[in-house]
């Protein structure tokens, strides 16, 4: 199964490439593309942190509830308390350019695994799926908990593999194999309870993990033992914050329990069917869909615990009624990494000389990631309008007040976290009344520029897509109201989803 005879010679300067382009290209997204892909990127995570940071922040019927846990956004906050001191403001960019750095973990492991299976070819192969697979690159700067969470527990998945196989590839001595292996086992078990504990819907494939690694080492009780004290203390960390902030053990994750499944508020933001997740990846990735599929089919049998994990977190996400993509984000390294070790390991195979094999794995790659991207790439444009046009507005001196007549499209704001230097209040209004109430609070607007029956004295500062930005007063006359936006939005997302409003 593992094989390391090959891995003479391996090119250091691949391998520092291979890290500097994925920065590069997955930092390059938030960076020429500001968006949030779902609302939860900013509202469940940025905006209490710029809440607890600057006391202005908008909170969603899930913080009023009570059905988050504030660990996550508390340490956003204290990032952005370090590059506010430095005078570097308190950019979205900083959070996501951590994360991308830390993303990288993941392309380490593949190429690692890649290496143990097929040598230079396998290293190859991993290394550049891992540097160009869009879902990867995307998800390494989304601020969501089940993206973040899904590369964590992806993460000590894979080093998990990469533990238990250097040792039988014979490329390690026993020596080795009693020091250095439990330092990789602890790791992966720590990675694996960060991602169950940030989020707990991973708790079934987390704990299928951990039980396959105990079963790899049930010769080994002390390395079981350091693993499971390894992936609990992470998890406990989240129960504490709970406790201190709401005063109850996993508090959070009682509440969120009963909210969405004793009081179905989920069910009001949707149903899918169980086959959903399949049909979203086959109309994402389309013929890309059936050669990862191919390939991971072929490399169930020679890597099932992996395998296994990815299915779990599919199978467990299938049978609950509200659906959305990223549920299952998590399963997706895993699936691409055991495509791609079965595909370098067929590469390596393929009778043709050795720098065609990797000619042709580096055009295959980046033709089928070129491929998918386009797809992802537009979505991101028509997600980033009103992102793009308040980050015009900030820039605007005499800006007041800004008001979202936008209605539903409210989960496409960037909310308070996207004024980097200086808070300016925000409103949100949903029709002719609401916005006739805010008169004086605002002197910006953005909205539906085709819509907007502006007066002579406004004028458009900007548009993009159907969205406007325009300048509608010289000043604001009333107080400021930084609640404004929280409470006008929790009255008309209660009045969509009935089940909010009970909470």
């Amino acid at each position: 199964m593992w094989d390391m005879k090959k891995n003479n010679g391996i090119n250091v300067s691949f391998i520092i490439f291979i890290f500097v382009i994925s920065f590069l290209y997955r930092f390059s997204i938030p960076y020429f593309y500001p968006a949030a892909l779902r609302a939860d990127e900013v509202f469940q995570t940025l905006e209490p942190a710029h809440r607890l940071l600057t006391g202005h922040g908008v909170t969603t019927w899930e913080w009023q509830a009570g059905i988050r846990n504030w660990l996550f956004p508390d340490m956003i906050a204290g990032v952005w308390r370090v590059t506010d001191a430095l005078g570097l403001g308190h950019s979205p960019l900083w959070i996501q350019g951590i994360l991308c750095v830390l993303s990288l973990g993941l392309v380490a492991v593949f190429m690692a695994l890649g290496a143990i299976v097929a040598g230079r070819t396998g290293l190859v192969a991993c290394g550049l799926v891992g540097a160009l697979w869009p879902d990867l690159v995307l998800g390494a700067s989304r601020t969501t908990t089940e993206v973040l969470g899904g590369n964590l527990l992806a993460l000590g998945t894979l080093l998990g593999v990469v533990a238990h196989a250097l040792p039988s590839a014979g490329a390690f001595t026993v020596s080795w194999r009693r020091s250095y292996d439990v330092a990789l086992y602890g790791a992966a078990a720590f990675f694996i309870g960060c991602g169950a504990g940030l989020r707990f819907q991973l708790m079934p494939a987390g704990l299928l993990a951990l039980a396959w690694m105990a079963w790899w080492l049930r010769r080994r009780p002390a390395v079981v033992a350091l693993m499971a004290v390894a992936s609990a203390l992470p998890v406990a960390g989240y129960g504490l914050v709970d406790l201190h902030t709401s005063g109850t053990f996993f508090g959070s994750v009682f509440r969120n329990v009963h909210a969405n499944i004793g009081q179905n508020i989920a069910a009001t933001y949707g149903m899918a069917p169980f086959y959903f997740y399949i049909v979203d990846l086959l109309g994402r990735w389309q013929v890309s869909f059936a050669i990862v599929a191919f390939f991971f089919l072929r490399g169930c049998r020679q890597f099932p615990m992996p395998s296994a994990v990815a299915g779990i977190i599919i199978l467990s996400h299938s049978v609950i009624g509200h659906k959305e993509p990223s549920f299952i984000y998590g399963a997706i390294p895993l699936l691409l990494a055991v495509a791609a070790m079965r595909f370098g390991e067929w590469m390596d195979h393929v009778p043709v000389l050795r720098p065609g094999h990797w000619a042709m794995m580096g055009l295959a790659i980046m033709s089928l990631s070129g491929f998918v991207q386009q797809n992802y790439l537009a979505r991101i444009r028509n997600s980033n309008a009103l992102i793009h046009l308040q980050q015009v507005a900030a820039r605007q001196k005499d800006l007041c007040g800004l008001a979202f007549p936008v209605r539903g499209e409210w989960a496409h704001t960037g909310g308070y976290s996207y004024f980097s230097r200086r808070d300016v209040p925000i409103y949100f209004a949903d029709d002719g009344p609401s916005l006739a109430a805010l008169s004086g609070s605002y002197n910006y607007i953005i909205t539906y520029g085709r819509a907007w029956s502006s007066p002579p004295e406004d004028s458009a500062i900007a548009c993009r897509r159907e969205f406007c930005l325009f300048r509608v007063a010289p000043a604001c006359t009333a107080p400021p109201d930084y609640d404004q936006f929280s409470q006008g939005m929790t009255i008309y997302e209660s009045r969509i989803h009935q089940g909010i409003g009970k909470l």
